[in-house]
Parts: structure tokens; sequence; C-alpha cells
């Protein structure tokens, strides 16, 4: 057979085989497993919700809430199951929940959040950057309930590309302004749409500041650009109660990043 034509056979498996390698790599550098939870301050109003995270063999333990994994927030021998209201699964090794009590919750309680059944190799905790040390997810109640939702001043607009290549694959996102105020903390419900594939994709992300980054870094992310150029996203802001600020109008069209930036971008 002509080497040629062998080549051409060959082709299609040794690009999977590439592609294959490369994300075995990122994986290995990476951690393999994670749960964070969303609010991350220490105090929460009678309503608020919560949203759960879960990153690489983590994403196992959110889609196995109340089944393989029972959670709940205790103080002393009172138990408030965490009802899973919704399911989101990102596009690169993470996947949410997000959660609200099912009885309310009383002012001036501290409460414990805990997940049971875990495997081994799991922690969930909170790290604690005044002290530099892990501690059990904790939140006390203040006498509040939050029926505001969150505000806009303006529309999101796109502010930057950012693409920095690391040793075991890129970071990769564009970036938007976050226009919305509250006095809770807010999550921002963000969709993307690729109009070439159809494919839609849904995921709450925590904003940094004032700005929205949309993509995925080294190791993981909500959103991955494939081959195609364009994409149109919309974003609905959530604060820890649970109020929500609907997308309203024409989703906001933009172009993946295709040059590379300095590291400082990011």
């Amino acid at each position: 057979m002509p080497q040629n034509v062998i080549f051409t056979l060959m082709k299609p498996l040794l690009t999977l085989f590439i592609g294959l390698f490369w994300a075995a790599t990122v994986y290995a550098d990476c951690a393999g497993a994670g749960l964070s939870v969303f609010p991350n301050g220490k105090s929460i109003n009678q309503n608020s919700i919560f949203v759960l995270t879960g990153y690489a063999e983590s994403q196992h333990v959110i889609l196995g809430l109340n089944t393989k994994h029972a959670i709940y927030l205790k103080s002393g021998n009172k138990k408030i199951k965490l009802l899973v209201t919704e399911v989101c699964v990102g596009q690169f090794y993470l996947t949410q929940a997000v959660l609200k009590p099912e009885t309310a919750l009383e002012p001036g309680v501290e409460y414990t959040m805990f997940i049971d059944s875990l495997p081994e190799y799991e922690r969930f905790e909170k790290y604690n950057r005044t002290t530099q040390e892990y501690e059990q997810v904790r939140y006390t109640v203040v006498e509040e309930i939050d029926n505001e939702k969150p505000e806009l001043t303006e529309n999101p607009k796109e502010l930057k590309k950012t693409l920095v290549y690391y040793g075991c694959g890129p970071s990769v996102h564009v970036v938007f302004s976050n226009p919305a105020k509250d006095n809770s903390d807010i999550i921002v419900k963000t969709t993307v749409k690729n109009p070439g594939t159809g494919k839609e994709t849904t995921y709450y992300i925590e904003p940094q500041g004032d700005k929205i980054k949309v993509g995925h870094g080294m190791c993981s992310g909500a959103f991955v650009f494939d081959e195609s150029k364009h994409y149109e996203v919309e974003f609905s802001f959530m604060d820890s109660a649970g109020n929500l600020t609907a997308w309203i109008g024409d989703r906001i069209v933009f172009t993946k990043p295709t040059e590379q930036t300095d590291y400082k971008d990011e």
C-alpha cells in the first residue's frame, strides 16, 4: 500500500491520540478533585441559596447529591436538608448544583454544611485566607430576608480577550463588564451559544469584581471554544438569596480569542 494512503488512513487516529494525550497531560498536572460553595462569606440571609461546584472527580458528588450523598445544614441536633433545584454541567471538568434549604433558616443560628458518604479523597472545606488554614463550611444567619433583585447600571460589554499558554494547556477567556449591584453576593447565570452548531451551555460564574470571565483556565472551566469563531452570550444576575435579574433583549455576539496575550492580561 502506498505510504501516502497509509498516512491518510492513520491521520484521524493520530489526531485522536494527540488529543487524548493532551487531555490526559492536563488532567495529570492539575488537582484531581475539588468542591467549592457559593456564597463565600460567613453570614447569610434567612432565604439564602447555595451553589455547590465540583471539579474533575468531584463532579460525581454533584450528580449524586441526595441519592448517594445527602447534603444538609446542621446546628446542634437539627438538620435542614438542601434540595437540588438546578444542575449545570460545564464543558471542561466542572459541574454544579443550585441548592435551597427545605425549611426556613433561623436568624442568629450558625449552621455547618455537611455532605455524607464522600469518597476518601474528597475534602469539603473552605480555605480561610486570614488563618491560611482549611475549616468547615459554616454560615451564621442574619435577621434579614432579601427580596431585592440585583440592579444593573447598564448592559454588560466586552472588555478584552485573553489567550495564555501554560505548560499543560491554554487559558482562554473573553472578559465582560459586570454592571450588577446588590447588597448580597452575586453569581452570574451565563449562557453561551454556538450559532454554528446550535449548542447552548449554561453555567453560574462568580464575577471577579467588575469583570465576568467567560471561557476556561488551564485545568477547568465552564465554557470551551471549539473551531467555530462566533458565539453569543447572555447574563442573568442572581444574588445569594436567589433573586434573579433575567437577561432581556438580544444576546451579545462575540468572537473567540485567537491571538496570544501576556500573562499579566489574565
